[in-house]
């Protein structure tokens, strides 16, 4: 039997005692506060599916909102992008730079501002560029296929998150406990070998 088995059947025996099974009261707290946790950590599944689903659907709502209140056009550059051997502050090659750009407003007119350009890229080239309804440079909408990702990861985190809790908790006790329980066999040990040294 593997050791993982092993301790399982000892925290069972603990819950459990049948026969002439010796089980000390620290082990039957240890064994109850484990068999507490698991069931928490259980009754937290539907709890973290809930605002996971609560996330997923927030999300889909923000998306939704954002394609409707953005829209896409193409910028002009008026300078080249940064070259490719460009090296950024942190030592590695750059990616896309700030550069100034053109776009047409959707009222009429333009406006000049500096959009990411890519590297190597020229003077003239056509760069995507997103824009609210008063023709403000905004980010793009958020994919609303990522909005169940985002909730799946939000709920599994939660619960993943409260797994951990839980279990440096019970390695909390445990440690404790078993300094206690080392404490107590020492001092029957020293207990047992004065009396023999007495007789």
């Amino acid at each position: 039997m593997n050791r993982s088995a092993d301790w399982f059947r000892r925290m069972w025996h603990a819950l459990f005692p049948r026969g002439d099974v010796v089980v000390r009261p620290s082990d039957r707290f240890q064994a109850a506060v484990l068999a507490a946790f698991v069931v928490l950590a259980v009754v937290a599944v539907p709890f973290a599916g809930v605002l996971g689903s609560e996330t997923a659907a927030q999300r889909g709502k923000q998306a939704a909102e954002e394609a409707a209140s953005r829209h896409r056009v193409e910028a002009t550059l008026l300078v080249d992008g940064p070259p490719q051997q460009a090296v950024g502050p942190d030592g590695l090659p750059s990616g896309p730079q700030p550069r100034d750009a053109r776009w047409r407003l959707p009222g009429g007119g333009f406006r000049v501002a500096q959009v990411d350009a890519d590297p190597l890229t020229k003077a003239g080239d056509p760069v995507v560029v997103w824009l609210d309804r008063a023709g403000d440079q905004v980010p793009p909408p958020l994919d609303p296929r990522t909005a169940p990702v985002e909730g799946v990861m939000t709920g599994f985190g939660v619960w993943a998150g409260f797994c951990a809790l839980l279990s440096l908790l019970y390695g909390v006790l445990v440690l404790g406990l078993d300094r206690m329980r080392l404490r107590h066999w020492e001092r029957e040990w020293t207990l047992e070998l004065d009396g023999k040294t007495r007789s």
